[in-house]
């Protein structure tokens, strides 16, 4: 056997390994939809994510913004079908040397074992995922059974000398086929939600000024997930535990019977690009942090709260900023009505004041500590305060928009967290001179402030339109270019305008 007919049979074993494993692929989403089976590569995101320095995670979150997680995605899809297609060519060299028709289901058994005793262990799953139940490995079985038929269509790795002209006609139908219908079943069911998150994130759909509080529809959303949890209401418990004299176990009917409040809060996602929409204002109703804690008696050993939720994630503050800051809340409402699933339902943190990394969603236990227990994103290099900086945006007219002269409406928001905003000013040449905006009184000491200025520019032409706030403090906000990792974005929002007749 010369070294190009092994390249070749090497060729031909990955081609089809690549095709069984895209129709593995395929199925396994599928399976995810009728079986509840978790896909690999939303189970291989989180060990991905903490291998990934934050500074590269930074990078690409600050470019891409709700792209990067289909971009994660579509990479670990792809990273799988070439595994397996590397698998398929180990599988045609070693059919030159045994040429046994049973070799494919070995080769299959060799991936099932990869996926089920190595990776899935890896991804907290347990030996075998046993513990996303006793039918995972069993699914993954399966699925390892149709690689195996598929590979095995490939026939013989050396060519089709002898083969007779139907099997031929019929295997160069085949690959055809398995794909098709393979990249069907992947576009059906991952296309529609790629193309909301990229397209059509909920706050994308707000067109104007941002109105005083966001339509929960419109209010921003942000998880480290592919999959979101959720969890049953009936079942669920939350835990207040550690370092606490009487620790206690809450139903969802007990955290709210307990004494609520309401607040007006404005979130903040730490990614929020300098003018970006992951910024919306809410009503959260809940149980003071501080009175819970009181209620579970910490013991003086006790100076850390952390927080952990059904997604792995977690977080943790100082028992003392608790004490310091009554409106830290554990909400289970938010504007009225239970928090949706992808808001935290039954029960998050909300921590005004911080970026929303600090307030962990589908939160299931809160623990007295010694120690800072590591937050999930800290751990990556983040700020482990996430104390949101001043911030202001511009969002009428908007960048690239053709204005008629006139009298022009310029509105947006400014933002600093419980330092609240004293000035917002805007500039229309660039920056060079400045004047002083409007704006309303902010819900609570914890939103944003909405500020609108009247514009006569005197001809036409370009425009480069600025705006700035300062703080409750006086402070004034940082112009100073800095991307979102690891402290928060800062600068001052620009935009480009032209006015005509």
């Amino acid at each position: 056997m010369t070294a190009i007919s092994r390249r070749q049979t090497a060729l031909h074993g990955f081609g089809w390994g690549a095709l069984a494993g895209l129709a593995l692929v395929a199925l396994m989403y599928l399976a995810n939809s009728l079986l509840g089976l978790r896909p690999l590569p939303q189970l291989l995101n989180q060990p991905l994510l903490s291998l990934m320095p934050g500074f590269v995670f930074g990078f690409l979150i600050d470019t891409l913004q709700h792209a990067g997680k289909v971009v994660e995605e579509l990479g670990l899809i792809v990273g799988m079908v070439v595994g397996l297609g590397l698998l398929g060519s180990a599988w045609a060299l070693a059919r030159l040397s045994w040429g046994s028709q049973y070799l494919a289901l070995g080769f299959a058994g060799i991936g099932w074992l990869v996926v089920t005793a190595i990776l899935l262990p890896l991804c907290g799953t347990g030996f075998l995922g046993l513990n996303d139940g006793p039918a995972t490995p069993i699914i993954w079985a399966a699925l390892f059974a149709v690689y195996s038929v598929v590979l095995q269509l490939g026939g013989d790795p050396g060519g089709t000398v002898g083969v007779d002209a139907g099997r031929r006609r019929f295997l160069g139908t085949v690959p055809l086929a398995v794909g098709a219908v393979s990249l069907g079943v992947l576009a059906f069911r991952l296309l529609p939600d790629w193309y909301q998150a990229i397209f059509n994130p909920p706050e994308a759909s707000l067109r104007g000024p941002s109105p005083e509080i966001t339509p929960v529809n419109n209010f921003y959303v942000v998880s480290k997930n592919f999959a979101d949890p959720s969890i049953d209401a009936q079942g669920w418990t939350l835990s207040v535990g550690g370092m606490v004299s009487r620790p206690m176990r809450l139903s969802l009917s007990d955290l709210r019977a307990l004494p609520g409040t309401t607040e007006y809060v404005t979130m903040e996602c730490i990614s929020n690009n300098v003018g970006g929409e992951l910024m919306s204002t809410g009503s959260f109703t809940g149980v003071r942090l501080r009175d819970l804690l009181a209620m579970a008696s910490p013991t003086p050993q006790g100076t850390w709260v952390a927080f952990k939720a059904r997604d792995g994630y977690s977080e943790s503050v100082q028992l003392s900023l608790v004490h310091a800051a009554p409106e830290i809340l554990v909400a289970y409402d938010l504007d009225g009505a239970p928090l949706p699933t992808a808001h935290g339902f039954p029960a998050r943190m909300v921590i005004p004041g911080h970026y929303g990394m600090k307030g962990p969603k589908w939160l299931d236990s809160i623990d007295l500590v010694n120690h800072e227990s590591g937050g999930y994103w800290e751990q990556q290099g983040w700020d482990h305060n996430a104390i949101v900086k001043t911030t202001s945006r511009i969002d009428t007219p908007k960048d690239g928009d053709l204005i008629k002269l006139g009298s022009i409406s310029l509105a947006g928001v400014a933002y600093a967290g419980t330092r609240g905003i004293s000035k917002v000013e805007y500039s229309t040449d660039g920056g060079s001179t400045w004047n002083t905006a409007p704006f309303g009184a902010p819900l609570s000491p914890l939103t944003w402030v909405l500020w609108k200025a009247d514009w006569t520019p005197d001809r036409e032409g370009a425009y480069t339109l600025v705006v700035r706030a300062t703080d409750g403090t006086g402070s004034l906000q940082d112009r100073g270019n800095a991307a979102s990792y690891p402290s928060g974005a800062s600068g001052y929002h620009t935009i480009q305008v032209n006015v005509s007749k």
